[in-house]
């Protein structure tokens, strides 16, 4: 963080996939930007984009953007 706004992000999901789940474009969304509700939400949503939950479990892509979402309000809250 530079202030109020993203410098640089990094975005993994851990025991989601056979190797952490990170897509580079999500990251960018939050380049030069304030880290507010809008923007991580839309780094949540694009992270997201291609999982393929099974059968069951489709609840856990939900829970996993408002993880996402959560953990980024909290990193830009320590900046």
């Amino acid at each position: 963080m530079d202030g109020g706004v993203v410098r640089e992000a990094r975005i993994a999901l851990g025991g989601v996939a056979h190797k952490p789940w990170r897509r580079p474009e999500a990251e960018a969304i939050l380049h030069g930007r304030p880290l507010d509700d809008a923007q991580c939400r839309a780094a949540a949503q694009r992270l997201l984009e291609g999982a393929q939950p099974l059968d069951g479990n489709r609840f856990k892509v939900e829970l996993a953007q408002r993880a996402i979402v959560r953990a980024l309000r909290i990193a830009g809250e320590g900046a």
